[in-house]
C-alpha cells in the first residue's frame, strides 16, 4: 500500500473518523498509482469497491441510525449531514461507474476530498465527537485494532459494549474475509447472538478452545457459496 501524502492523521490514530478517512485515502491512492502506472487496475479497483460497499457505506448507514438530532445543535445540521451522506453515496457510484483510468483517479479523489470535508464539518457540529459507530463507547486504544487488523483482542474491548463492537465488526466483513477473535473465555455466547442476527453468513471455527486461551477463526462466507 502506498505511503499517504495528505490524509494520514498527524497524531496517533485514536479517532474512528480518522481511521475511516485513512482507509479511504489508502485505497484511493493505490488505485490512482496503478491507473497512472499503466498496469491493470482490476485488482485495485475491486479492492476499493469492496471497501466502499462493505465498510464506508455501512458506516454512513450506522452513523445516521446512531446519531439522533439530540446530539446536534439543531435539525438544520442534521439535514446537512444527511445531504453529505447522499453526496458521498453518489461519489461511490461515480467511482464504480468510471470506465477510464482518468475518471477513476478523478472520482476517487473527489470521494476522499468530500469525506475529509464532511468529517471536519461533522466534528465541529456534533456535541459529542466520540459518539458514532461505537454508540458513545468512546475511542480508545482498542478502536484502531478493531477496525484495521484481522486479529482482535476481545478482552481489550469495553465490557459494556463488547457484543455490539464485535458484532458490528463482523457485519462489516467482506465476503471471503477472515478475522480471529482472541479471548480469555469461551465466545460461544457471542456466536449465539451473531447467529440470531445473521444466521449462516459466517463460519466460526475454534482454533484454541481453552481453558486459559480461546481463539476463534471467523470467515465471512462467499456470496456464491453461502
Amino acid at each position: 500500500m502506498t505511503t499517504l501524502t495528505h490524509a494520514a492523521p498527524a497524531g496517533p490514530l485514536v479517532d474512528e473518523h480518522s481511521v475511516l478517512l485513512w482507509q479511504t485515502c489508502a485505497y484511493a491512492e493505490d488505485l490512482s498509482d496503478v491507473a497512472q502506472s499503466g498496469q491493470r487496475v482490476t485488482s485495485a479497483f475491486d479492492a476499493m469497491l469492496g471497501f466502499l460497499h462493505y465498510r464506508l457505506l455501512p458506516y454512513l448507514h450506522d452513523e445516521e441510525r446512531q446519531l439522533p438530532p439530540s446530539k446536534l445543535r439543531d435539525e438544520h445540521m442534521t439535514r446537512l449531514l444527511i445531504a453529505d451522506h447522499a453526496r458521498l453515496r453518489a461519489d461511490v457510484d461515480n467511482v464504480e461507474s468510471s470506465r477510464t483510468r482518468r475518471l477513476l483517479t478523478l472520482a476517487s479523489g473527489v470521494l476522499v476530498d468530500r469525506l475529509d470535508h464532511h468529517i471536519r464539518r461533522e466534528e465541529r457540529w456534533v456535541a459529542d465527537p466520540t459518539a458514532g459507530a461505537t454508540d458513545s463507547a468512546g475511542t480508545e486504544a482498542w478502536a484502531v485494532p478493531l477496525l484495521l487488523t484481522d486479529d482482535i483482542d476481545v478482552d481489550a474491548l469495553p465490557a459494556e459494549h463488547l457484543s455490539s463492537l464485535v458484532l458490528g465488526r463482523l457485519q462489516r466483513m467482506r465476503p471471503g474475509e477472515t478475522v480471529r477473535l482472541h479471548a480469555g473465555h469461551d465466545l460461544h455466547a457471542l456466536w449465539r447472538r451473531h447467529h440470531v442476527r445473521s444466521p449462516d453468513t459466517h463460519v466460526w471455527v475454534y482454533e484454541v478452545a481453552g481453558p486459559a486461551d480461546w481463539i476463534v477463526r471467523v470467515t465471512h462466507r462467499n456470496c456464491d457459496t453461502a
